[in-house]
Parts: C-alpha cells; structure tokens; sequence
C-alpha cells in the first residue's frame, strides 16, 4: 500500500510539472508581450558645414535646417536621426536609400529634378558675393562681380560653382573649395578675391569677420531652397508639403527662419 501511494504521489508530481511547464509555454506563446512595429526614423541627410543653415556648434548640430528637421519628425510621428554625409554624396545616399530626404540648404534646380524630386520650397533666397573690406569701393554692383578679372572663389558642386562658370567669363581663375569657411579664410589670405555662395552663408561669413570682409547685398540671382526626397513613396512627398504649407500658414516656419535669417527681407 506503501508503495502505491508513494507511486501515486509520483506520478501526480510528474503530471504537475509537465503540465506546470506546458502551460507557463503556452501562456508565454500566446499572451507574451505583443510589441509595436518598430517605427523607422526620419533619416535626414545633412553636411554640417553651411552656417546658419545646417552646422556645428559645440559638437551639437544646429541651424534652421536642424529646427525644422525636429519638427518635421514630431510632426510624422518618427524618431529623428541625421546623417552625415559630404556634399557630393547626398543625392547618391538618398537614391540608395541610406537616406529618407536631404535637409542641408539645396537649392532647387533642373539639373538636380533629373536625378530627384523636391518638396515645395521653404525660403527665397539666392547668391551673394563677399570680399576684402578694402575693396568694397571695386565691387559696388552687380556688373562689377560679374566682369571681375581676378580669382573668385566658389564651393565645389554648389549653384554658386555653376553661376560663376557661365556668368563670370572674364575671371582670371575659379577656384573651387571644399567649404564655406575656407572661402572666409582664402580671402583674408588673398588667395582669391571674391566668393560667390548662397545668401544666408554669405552674410554669416561677412557678419563673422566684419573687420576684414564685407560683401554686395544684391543678390545675383534668385534662388529656391527645399527638401530633395525621391518621390517614390507618393504619400510621403504629400505628407511633407502638406506639413510645410500648415508651418507656411500658422507662422511655424517664419517663426524659424527670422530666428536664424531676419535679413532675408532687407536683401535688394
């Protein structure tokens, strides 16, 4: 009797554990934490190097692009995380994918819409030209840069390098540079005699060096400033401009960019 007892009580513990073990395994397969799709981040294609566009301070990225880089990620609901990249390389990044849209000061143009599409543009702008403070007498108009016999200095791959090619025949010498900064540098050194670059670099650079450098506030040409994204994903491209036009009408983007360029409107 002894034995069957304890027989008994074996079998019953076995049974226990098996069914123990059973059941915490079903419980875990069928109501085990059920987490949320993972959401993708916003990638943001950015070169940190064009102040007070998209740059570096403290290590910490800034600027109007930055600002409204944030906004547009808490807007769709993504986590943001820039990418960057050198400037040659935003158009290739983002046609492979390693990038959602390109926020880094582009400018629109028809060379560009071959390879991508563009958001409605964000800002009017266009190219200035900054030189030696000793020389502001020389370049007093718009004539004077343009028929300028001497080295002009332009950023490699910008419209700014395209304009000076077919609108600055008579320079003696354009040299292309890697970044705004260095045209800055190169003319305080003499090393070139203009630069020519986008409005809002331009005045930053001049307002930087007030001493040694000054500039022609009437912009050379006009230009648009937007978002490149490559169009595939239509409802993404809606979603963006459907976002712009709602900052354009409560005063969102205004609000930003007077912060960061409230000179836009004295330009000539």
């Amino acid at each position: 009797m002894l034995r069957l007892c304890t027989r008994t009580i074996i079998i019953v513990l076995v049974t226990i554990i098996v069914y123990g073990c059973t059941t915490t395994s079903d419980s875990v397969k069928d109501s085990g934490e059920v987490t949320a799709p993972e959401i993708a981040p916003l990638k943001v294609g950015i070169t940190p190097d064009y102040p007070p566009i998209i740059f570096k301070l403290a290590k910490e990225i800034t600027g109007v692009e930055a600002d409204l880089a944030k906004r547009l990620a808490e807007e769709l609901g993504r986590p943001l995380q820039f990418v960057e990249l050198p400037w040659k390389e935003q158009i290739p990044a983002l046609l492979i994918g390693k990038t959602d849209i390109i926020m880094s000061g582009m400018s629109i143009t028809k060379a560009r819409e071959v390879r991508i599409r563009f958001t409605d543009p964000y800002v009017k702008s266009g190219l200035l030209a900054a030189f030696r403070r000793e020389d502001a007498a020389k370049y007093n108009s718009i004539d004077s840069i343009l028929n300028s016999d001497l080295t002009i200095g332009v950023i490699k791959g910008t419209t700014g390098a395209v304009f000076a090619k077919n609108h600055c025949s008579n320079a003696g010498r354009i040299l292309e540079l890697s970044k705004a900064h260095d045209g800055a540098i190169d003319l305080k050194r003499g090393v070139i005699d203009l630069f020519i670059n986008d409005a809002p670099s331009i005045i930053w650079l001049v307002s930087e060096n007030e001493a040694d450098l000054s500039g022609l506030w009437e912009p050379l040409n006009v230009e648009h400033l937007a978002w490149g994204i490559t169009g595939e994903d239509q409802e993404f491209v809606m979603d963006v401009n459907d976002i712009l036009k709602k900052w354009k009408e409560d005063g969102t983007l205004d609000k930003v960019l007077k912060r960061w360029l409230p000179y836009l409107d004295s330009l000539k």
